[in-house]
């Protein structure tokens, strides 16, 4: 991913395509460019875009000086105006394979998402110059790495159903669990209400002589306070 192609702006420049200004206001920007100065170069081929906006070679550099101060976004958008600017096929392949490798630092820097994009631009490189190995090689790895994108979201989705299931498989038996403890309580309950309620013990013989030895004993002590009674009685007046 490391290649970028840089349109140099030659010396010769048509009279109707740039004024003095922009001309030297490219040639500026390549210098800072050359020195790694990205910064101060975008800032040149800004200025001269002001003055040429439909000059193609300003927007492909401007687009090579974004990418190279990691302004994916401004990068992406100089690319696709080059690309749909540029009117012979290489100038449009390179456009669309740095477009390609553009979407792909956008990608990087949002956890791979919109990787597709970077594919479609790599393709449509191709179409225009077949035989680029660089552009083979980035399009075999951004589609290799949106298959283990793919497998990775498959093998989530697989943990989070399992992790589902057996939470749902977990809770149908405490429900199973709660209902047969519902059942025995139940159960226990009409079994103790449907046990017979405890009868009165037989005496034994033993305890059936003493209770009639204790009543026998009682009526003797009723006949004798009656007889005592009986003699202590006053005669009555003899009635002459």
């Amino acid at each position: 991913m490391k290649k970028i192609i840089f349109i140099l702006i030659i010396s010769f420049i048509s009279q109707w395509t740039f004024s003095q200004t922009a001309h030297k206001l490219l040639r500026e920007g390549n210098k800072a460019y050359k020195e790694d100065d990205f910064a101060k170069a975008a800032e040149d081929y800004y200025k001269a875009l002001a003055k040429d906006p439909s000059n193609i070679k300003g927007k492909f550099n401007l687009g090579n000086a974004t990418y190279k101060n990691d302004g994916y976004d401004e990068a992406v958008q100089h690319f696709s105006s080059a690309a749909e600017l540029a009117k012979d096929n290489q100038t449009k392949a390179d456009a669309y394979y740095n477009l390609g490798n553009s979407l792909f630092k956008k990608a990087q820097s949002e956890e791979g998402k919109g990787l597709e994009k970077s594919v479609e631009a790599y393709k449509k490189s191709l179409r225009l110059n077949p035989n680029d190995m660089d552009t083979k090689k980035n399009l075999a790895l951004t589609q290799r790495l949106i298959q283990m994108q793919q497998q990775e979201q498959q093998q989530q989705q697989q943990q989070e159903d399992q992790e589902q299931q057996e939470e749902q498989e977990q809770q149908e038996q405490e429900e199973q669990q709660q209902q047969q403890q519902q059942q025995q309580q139940s159960q226990q309950q009409k079994e103790e209400q449907e046990q017979p309620q405890e009868q009165p013990k037989d005496l034994s013989k033993e305890e059936a002589l003493e209770l009639l030895k204790i009543m026998d004993d009682e009526e003797k002590k009723v006949q004798e306070k009656m007889r005592k009674t009986k003699g202590n009685g006053k005669k009555p007046d003899k009635d002459w």
